[in-house]
């Protein structure tokens, strides 16, 4: 079994290699498609 840990650490590996060559703009519109796409409410966010 997982561990809440375990998963946020998966995750913010993901993320680290998915933006580590990323400029700012590139960045910013990474967080937005990640945002819009999110199985979250958006309400949330704001």
């Amino acid at each position: 079994m997982e561990s809440t840990i375990d998963q946020l650490r998966e995750i913010r590996d993901k993320m680290s290699a998915e933006t580590q060559n990323m400029n700012f703009e590139e960045l910013k519109r990474y967080v937005e498609y990640q945002l819009q796409n999110s199985m979250y409410s958006k309400t949330v966010w704001i």
